[in-house]
């Protein structure tokens, strides 16, 4: 491995993890001498992201020789800190389908959500027309709510898109935050009709996590996470993030938008 391939490699690792995973592989790295790989790898932090464990082992193998492990760490936080600094208002493209093999891997898209998530200190708001199997994704809202993160979810129900949704989304989330989340829906009343008596669907996909929002083709499903071909974009932009969880207050507001719990 030359030196633009190495870069490279910290690079997709430093994409595909969150920051205080890759600040304790540094960490561990700078202090594991000339231990042989197998060792090295039976002492790095753990993590549930497969994409960035993947990534990590094969950055390991192919250092080996090039560069000390010490070296190796401390190289990956300074491109993790430049990649920081960089995506403090960066947009990136995420992803869920067929991996191209002659063009950069995009981060998934469900792991993207993941990482914001697990990462919230003030303010998560989901929207999604449908979910199901999201048990993941649960277990890191509890874990938010935990944290004292505020949650708002604003969802699809059976009755209310007049049997256009075949389950109500809120169902993906029993046991879990239902009991700690605002929750919301689009009343029928509220809704335009096509020529067929159809009422328009809530079908906006998008995520707003402290200063970030995600906006995608995808629902919270497990297909949409692991077997559709879907596409979004992650802003970290805080004042496009404030105007998207803006909009939604306004419509609640306004009553376009109502809390559950109230009817």
């Amino acid at each position: 491995m030359n030196a633009s391939e190495l870069l490279d490699g910290l690079i997709v690792l430093c994409q595909s993890a969150t920051p205080q995973w890759l600040d304790q592989i540094g960490q561990a790295l700078q202090t594991a001498t000339d231990r042989p790989l197998s060792d090295v790898l039976a002492r790095l932090p753990t993590t549930n992201n497969s994409d960035a464990h993947f990534q990590l082992v094969a950055l390991l193998d192919r250092s080996q020789g090039v560069m000390t492990w010490a070296e190796l760490g401390w190289s990956l936080q300074a491109v993790r800190y430049t990649q920081d600094r960089q995506q403090r208002e960066a947009t990136e493209l995420v992803w869920t389908g067929p991996r191209p093999v002659q063009t950069p891997t995009l981060r998934r898209l469900d792991q993207a959500l993941y990482d914001l998530v697990l990462s919230a200190q003030r303010r998560i708001l989901l929207v999604t027309f449908a979910a199901a199997k999201i048990t993941r994704l649960k277990t890191a809202l509890m874990e938010a709510a935990t944290r004292g993160v505020s949650i708002r979810l604003i969802l699809e129900f059976e009755d209310a898109s007049a049997g256009q949704l075949s389950r109500d989304a809120l169902s993906a989330f029993t046991g879990s935050v239902e009991y700690q989340a605002e929750i919301y829906y689009w009343p029928s009343a509220q809704r335009e009709r096509n020529a067929h008596g159809k009422p328009g669907k809530l079908h906006a996909k998008c995520a707003v996590v402290d200063d970030a929002v995600l906006v995608s083709s995808a629902n919270l499903t497990d297909d949409a996470f692991n077997r559709n071909m879907e596409m979004g974009v992650l802003l970290r932009v805080p004042a496009l993030a404030e105007q998207v969880n803006r909009h939604f207050t306004v419509l609640i507001e306004a009553g376009v938008l109502r809390e559950l719990e109230n009817e």
